[in-house]
């Protein structure tokens, strides 16, 4: 059976005009074709019988999955909520397991998460939604070429569509990527017409924006000496000079960990001093683990963004003490729950704690205390995923029914239990 107008959450983008195929438990992408986001969907197919409900690696009911599941955290003295990869149903449900228990939560991708939030708690940020991206910008600078592979219709959707609401300047807007010597090309490049690519003899993308700040601030005069990266930067500020509307994108991911919060501040800092003289906002992407959507809802809930601790009774947000990569090394938590529902590759961290694991149902883990299969949400079951802008929240579909458990009612039966 095709079902049309489906919403992908594979990625921050959230394209709702996907049309699959469902055949029993086997699910196909047929539009659009040839797309990288058709592995994604392949994952969640079932061949033959479910899976199982587990306690140490042995085929148990889901009742007796979900009292176990239950005694382990109840008995934690600190247990921890990680991976968090899943839909606004259940993120509000593991809010709720997190009250209860006094546990600490965080995210898979917490560490691309926590610099974005830090300069916007620290001196704020002028961003745009892809709306404003697709109908209003006539000029684009991409930092990393990869942002395309994980962004894969970017272009297609966002920055030249078919149709706009603006003028044909939006339409055939100027789009500038920039990636620095050792970064792999991303094979989007080659499919679209019109890119500006150029790859200068940088280290990293965070030493190309620290360079691009400097020469915002003040252009150096060009001399027979002057090098191909810095005449590379010159013209793309005299292009956005001249332009109406500049977007600058960026993935968190694609910098340098330890420079990350900095190269973020740096553009925020570049974006500001542009504002006194052209329009010019940031868009940075994310969303491919639905980092976007359990960090929007832990905010709604408790008032704080993730990492978010509850052992005190009351909210606390403290991205040092509450880092979940830390808790594991440092041995600070007794107890773990590890939520992840889209890919079967999103598998929990090793680790010597009791882990209790409610995700996909092809998800091989290895050295869980408890495994409990759950639906692909926007495939087994209803839900809400929130777009990498914040600006907007779209329904997932339920175009499958193979008796797979809602992520949401298995964490919600585990509260009830404790």
């Amino acid at each position: 059976m095709q079902f049309n107008n489906v919403t992908c959450p594979h990625c921050g983008l959230l394209c709702d005009d996907l049309s699959l195929e469902v055949n029993e438990g086997l699910v196909r992408l047929i539009s659009p074709s040839n797309s990288p986001c058709a592995a994604a969907f392949e994952d969640a197919s079932i061949n033959g019988k479910l899976p199982s409900a587990q306690i140490n690696g042995k085929d148990v009911s889901l009742d007796a999955a979900i009292e176990r599941a239950s005694e382990i955290l109840k008995n934690a003295s600190q247990p921890l909520i990680n991976g968090m990869i899943a839909d606004v149903q259940a993120s509000r449900a593991t809010v709720a397991l997190a009250e209860k228990t006094g546990a600490v939560m965080d995210h898979a991708n917490s560490s691309t998460m926590r610099p974005n939030v830090a300069v916007m708690q620290r001196i704020g940020k002028v961003k745009t939604t892809l709306s404003e991206a697709r109908n209003r910008a006539d000029n684009v600078i991409i930092f990393g070429s990869q942002v395309l592979t994980r962004f894969p219709r970017l272009i297609e959707r966002i920055l030249k569509p078919e149709k706009s609401l603006g003028s044909e300047d939006t339409l055939s807007k100027t789009i500038t990527i920039l990636d620095a010597a050792d970064c792999e090309t991303s094979d989007q490049i080659d499919r679209h017409e019109g890119l500006d690519y150029h790859k200068v003899n940088a280290s990293s993308l965070d030493t190309i924006i620290q360079a691009f700040h400097s020469i915002i601030q003040e252009t150096p005069e060009l001399t027979d000496d002057t090098d191909s990266m810095t005449r590379t930067l010159v013209e793309l500020k005299n292009t956005l000079l001249s332009k109406n509307y500049t977007v600058l994108i960026w993935n968190t991911g694609l910098l340098d960990p330890i420079a990350a919060e900095q190269t973020i501040q740096t553009l925020t800092l570049m974006i500001k001093s542009l504002m006194t003289e052209i329009r010019c906002v940031g868009m940075p992407l994310g969303g491919s683990k639905g980092e976007i959507t359990a960090n929007q809802v832990v905010t709604w809930q408790s008032g704080v963004p993730l990492p978010t601790a509850f052992m005190s009774g009351v909210p606390i947000h403290d991205p040092v003490t509450h880092n979940a990569k830390a808790m594991l090394a440092n041995q600070e938590a007794d107890a773990m729950l590890w939520l992840s529902t889209y890919r079967s590759t999103d598998t929990p961290p090793t680790t010597d704690i009791p882990t209790i694991v409610v995700g996909h149902a092809n998800m091989q883990c290895d050295n869980v205390a408890v495994f409990i299969p759950v639906g692909v949400p926007g495939i087994d079951t209803r839900g809400l995923a929130c777009r990498t802008d914040s600006v907007a929240t779209l329904p997932l579909k339920k175009i499958r029914d193979i008796n797979l458990p809602n992520a949401s009612d298995i964490i919600e039966k585990i509260t009830q239990q404790i």
